[in-house]
């Protein structure tokens, strides 16, 4: 597991392989970058595997107060290609992750020579206009309700796990307890909690 720091932000990623070309593969929500382990395993002879975590995702750092809009994620991607010297590069991207990508090819097209986009968001509905104190207010209040969230505790990473094949019943027991583990963390008391 590597990491990079953006601002006050420690963002981690895992690399498979290294032959070019670069391709960065990007996780939904509530997931995290072990959910491609599979594909990298696959493609790390014929790429050089870049997948991170996104911010307040697997392992990397939740960020303080509610900063987890798509301008942040842009910029931590946008953060990762530049530090590490990817680019240009092919993306794959899934549901959040392609959302993501989607803005960061649009506002870099020279870097990016290839994106797939699993299950994107596609383009958002039409709003109301909102003045910037009610943009404002809203962005308050949700950091409020955020930030009195309390997550979920499981007793034992089999509670976790069981969990995990409930929601994701197309896994194999394999793959549900290898994102069990890689997507829990233990907490000081002996439970466990999800990492997103």
């Amino acid at each position: 597991m590597q990491s990079l720091w953006r601002g006050d932000v420690r963002l981690a990623y895992v690399e498979a392989g290294s032959g070019a070309p670069p391709l960065l593969l990007v996780h939904g929500n509530r997931d995290h970058c072990h959910n491609w382990d599979w594909v990298a395993e696959r493609l790390r002879d014929r790429y050089h595997v870049i997948a991170p975590d996104l911010r307040g995702h697997g392992d990397s750092q939740w960020a303080v107060g509610s900063t987890y809009g798509s301008y942040e994620y842009v910029y931590d991607i946008a953060q990762l290609v530049r530090q590490t010297g990817l680019a240009p590069l092919r993306i794959v991207a899934h549901s959040l992750g392609g959302n993501v990508c989607l803005k960061y090819a649009g506002t870099y097209p020279e870097l990016v020579e290839r994106l797939v986009v699993i299950e994107g968001y596609g383009p958002p509905e039409p709003e109301a206009p909102l003045s910037p104190a009610a943009k404002l207010r809203d962005w308050i209040d949700n950091g409020r309700a955020l930030s009195g969230r309390q997550p979920r505790r499981y007793r034992s990473i089999d509670e976790a796990l069981e969990r995990m094949q409930e929601a994701n019943q197309h896994l194999t027991p394999q793959q549900a307890r290898h994102l069990t583990v890689h997507g829990a963390d233990q907490n000081e008391d002996g439970t466990y909690s999800w990492k997103f």
